[in-house]
């Protein structure tokens, strides 16, 4: 991967762009398949959405986020958004599990 200052052209930096967006995409499906296997240790609905550790999880990554000068609200939903679309998956998961 280059850097941004290493780029001379709009072609050359939107094809670093995608680079990253594709990686993005690819720890978003290898997270995707931890959430699966995750379900094996979740017994009943409050398992899954757990509260606790979805405040944990957005003050955590808030805290990246400042830390690497990314807007924190704005990571903060990101994240919202990925744990409910998770939340849904894994009650999908749980209900048919044997």
């Amino acid at each position: 991967m280059k850097k941004p200052s290493a780029c001379n052209t709009i072609e050359g930096i939107r094809n670093e762009i995608d680079h990253i967006d594709l990686s993005i995409l690819k720890l978003l499906a290898n997270r995707q398949e931890f959430i699966e296997e995750i379900v094996k240790y979740k017994t009943d609905q409050d398992s899954v959405i757990a509260e606790d550790r979805q405040k944990e999880v957005y003050a955590q990554r808030r805290e990246w986020a400042n830390d690497l000068q990314l807007n924190a609200a704005f990571i903060e939903n990101i994240f919202k958004q990925l744990v409910q679309h998770n939340i849904e998956r894994e009650l999908k998961l749980l209900k048919n599990k044997p």
